[in-house]
């Protein structure tokens, strides 16, 4: 017999028993499609529940960060309001701030200032404070909003060790955002359930059913296990099946409520299409037994062909005969001939490899060349920017130190050295907030300020130490109230005028506006200097960017006071702009900073605290011989009496003493850090009431924290200006 007689014989006998087999295996299919299709709707149950979780998860991570406001550790809830208010701007909820009595503080819902009512139920409030838990509500009716809402309410302390309760609440509808999500059928139901079966929210008829309990049968069910199905009949009177689960954040109860309808015929067609497929498996296997032969004879047919390719030094084809025997050659000729191009592939991917290596390997140099060619240049830029005024105060020490100079010529050089000292500090400042800002450092001391106010001021300020030079400056302003921290701003300010004046001939002319536009608080800089070249103005706020210096740096700078400009505005929420046509052409920088609402004792001009003319009994505590000596001569030249003391242990003793009414405190002192020196100050009734300033080179928002924290009263970061000094004194006098 041929070989597809063999075939066709053997097929008969399989197929009997797959029949019977079959006719069975069919009844079971019903039953596990069914039980599939359920499985399915359960996994978008728990889908559901997930993004229900989501969005209380969301509101607690909401809460979480309100309940680390600045604002509200200070009281100030308008400002608080404004912040809880942006952030629930993209979302159907809002903010509520409760105190221990339960009272409503702040709620976003409505104007800030509405008098609000008390919770119903105080006790909640102080329940949720002692656990320290979050809490997530079922529905219920808001007190203010006056329809169903969910609340989750979270308990936080502030620094200041107040406590409250906050909330964000939803209105019910809010979580139809699930069943979009989920994107069912339109003839399913799916239902929110809070633990009492009261109905949350619902695909359909939503408004007939909200705040109604569930079908009883269900709910019962779900109390016995986390999740499963039950067939029953739906509040709309349909057979379902009815399968749930339970959201773990909130516990509420996710329902997909399928027509049984829809199972039960799903479950029909997987066993009507598998019927017919058996039916016609039973076709292919008699067909395949008469084509099978002859797919025999030209599967070895089509090893000959290999084997005469691989003696051609070709690919074999690959052979799929599904006759194990015939593949095994197959693929033992294709195996050869993969090997053989293997070896040729290798040869030529190293020679690639080995190409892109050294090309890697010549860009690596190149970026490392240009990596220290800008540190050498910075470097020698620094070094040149602190030789200068180093250069300056050596000799003005020198002029000071020859005998019989005029007086005149003492005046100047104490005046150089002032200057010079100054620069000096500017450069350190400038190095130390780049730093800062880059790291994400700085905090903010925001207070409403007129931006036109401070424009004035710093121009004043400039004027006076003669850094605006010969040049014209024309002020145009109009009062413009910003939210803003006022040293910074003036830093802004600052840089952006000396940067005009650097860059401006003699006698050139300097334009200053500010004005309220568009919502924003405008400050325009503009000068007919020698302009900012194309290329540079793409790059002009990175750091150590500035125009190419020559050998004399007639301009000096590090580069580094656009990038300081640009790092503060946006600190501030704002943006900052530079403009210019071109070299000699001059330029422009546009700041916007958002506008703020005026005090209503706001005045146009700053009051400045005036020194008082009674003396003080200052205790300074200095272990540097020269700081302590010419700092005890300032204050001694402004009336104070001055008591000195070389280390932490002699200031202690001296404080119990004297008695001093003001202690200056360097923190680095040796054997005992001012730290400990103010804690035991503080520790001592006898000298627990001296008024203590902390004097020390760490400046950082967390050095001045710590400082406040062991005991100052106030920190002032080296070098100190005797003017600050002064005037912290006379704040600080008993």
């Amino acid at each position: 017999m041929k070989v597809r007689t063999y075939l066709a014989l053997t097929a008969t006998a399989v197929l009997i028993p797959v029949v019977i087999f079959s006719a069975a295996a069919l009844d079971m299919l019903l039953d596990a499609e069914r039980e599939a299709a359920l499985r399915g709707v359960h996994e978008t149950a728990r889908a559901t529940a997930l993004i229900v979780d989501r969005e209380l998860t969301g509101a607690e991570a909401t809460l979480r960060t309100l309940g680390t406001s600045a604002h509200l550790a200070n009281m100030d809830l308008s400002s608080f309001y404004q912040q809880a208010k942006s952030a629930t701007a993209n979302r159907n909820s809002w903010i509520v701030l409760f105190d221990r009595s339960g009272q409503q503080l702040v709620n976003t819902s409505v104007a800030f200032g509405t008098r609000l009512p008390r919770r119903e139920r105080p006790e909640r409030g102080i329940d949720i404070m002692q656990s320290g838990n979050l809490y997530i509500s079922d529905l219920i009716m808001g007190p203010v909003a006056r329809r169903p809402v969910i609340s989750v309410e979270a308990p936080i302390a502030t620094a200041n060790g107040q406590r409250y309760v906050i909330s964000q609440a939803f209105p019910a509808e809010h979580f139809r955002l699930a069943f979009e999500q989920s994107r069912l059928p339109p003839d399913w139901v799916i239902g929110i359930f809070g633990r009492d079966g009261i109905t949350i929210a619902r695909s359909r008829g939503e408004k007939e059913f909200i705040g109604k309990p569930t079908v009883p049968a269900l709910l019962a069910a779900a109390r016995r296990s986390n999740e499963g199905m039950l067939r029953t009949r739906s509040l709309d009177g349909v057979d379902i099946y009815g399968v749930y689960t339970h959201s773990p954040m909130s516990g509420w109860l996710v329902v997909i409520g399928v027509p049984a309808a829809d199972i039960e015929a799903s479950a029909r067609n997987a066993v009507f299409v598998a019927g017919i497929g058996l039916l016609a498996a039973i076709a292919c296997a008699v067909a395949a037994a008469f084509f099978l032969g002859r797919r025999l004879a030209r599967s070895i047919a089509g090893v000959a062909q290999s084997a005469a390719a691989l003696g051609r030094e070709e690919q074999p084809p690959a052979g799929d005969t599904r006759v194990a025997e015939v593949d095994k050659l197959h693929a033992a000729l294709a195996e050869a001939g993969q090997i053989l191009k293997q070896e040729r592939d290798s040869r030529a991917a190293a020679e690639a490899e080995r190409a892109t290596l050294f090309a890697s390997e010549q860009e690596a140099r190149r970026q490392a060349e240009l990596q220290n060619q800008a540190k050498d240049e910075f470097l020698a830029m620094l070094g040149h920017e602190l030789r200068n005024p180093l250069g300056a105060i050596a000799n003005a020490v020198a002029i000071m130190e020859c005998e019989g100079i005029e007086p005149e010529i003492g005046k100047r050089a104490q005046a150089v050295i002032s200057r010079q000292s100054a620069h000096l500090g500017r450069i350190v400042d400038d190095l130390l907030d780049v730093s800062r800002l880059m790291s994400g450092k700085v905090f903010l001391n925001r207070q409403a300020m007129d931006l036109a106010e401070a424009v004035r001021h710093c121009i004043s300020a400039l004027t006076d130490t003669h850094r605006i030079g010969q040049h014209s400056v024309h002020v145009d302003t109009q009062p413009a109230w910003i939210d803003a921290d006022q040293t910074r701003v003036e830093q802004i300010i600052s840089n952006l005028l000396i940067n005009a004046v650097k860059y401006t001939p003699g006698a050139g002319r300097i334009d200053v506006d500010v004005r309220a536009i568009d919502g924003k608080a405008t400050l325009v800089v503009r000068d007919n200097g020698i302009g900012i070249p194309e290329h540079l103005l793409r790059n002009i706020f990175g750091v150590f960017v500035q125009a190419p210096a020559e050998l004399d740096r007639a301009h000096g700078g590090l580069g580094i006071g656009l990038a300081l400009v640009q790092r503060l505005v946006a600190l501030h929420g704002g943006t900052v702009t530079a403009q210019s046509e071109g070299a000699g052409k001059g330029s422009t920088f546009t700041v916007r900073l958002p506008l703020a609402a005026a005090p209503s004792n706001a005045d146009s001009s700053s009051v400045l605290r005036q020194a008082g003319d009674e003396a003080c009994h200052v205790l300074l505590i200095e272990d540097n011989a020269d700081n302590r000596q010419t700092l005890a001569a300032v204050l001694g030249i402004y009336g104070h009496r001055v008591t000195e003391a070389a280390d932490g242990n002699e200031g202690l003793r001296l404080a119990a003493s004297v008695r001093p009414d003001i202690a200056l405190i360097d923190i680095g002192l040796p054997g005992m850090s001012g730290y400990d020196v103010a804690r035991r100050l503080r520790a001592e009734p006898a000298t627990s009431a001296i008024r203590l300033i902390a004097i020390t080179g760490y400046g950082q928002a967390e050095d001045r924290q710590r400082a406040l924290d062991a005991g100052f009263d106030a920190h002032l970061a080296k070098p100190v200006d005797p003017a600050r000094l002064l005037d912290t004194i006379n704040h600080l006098r008993p």
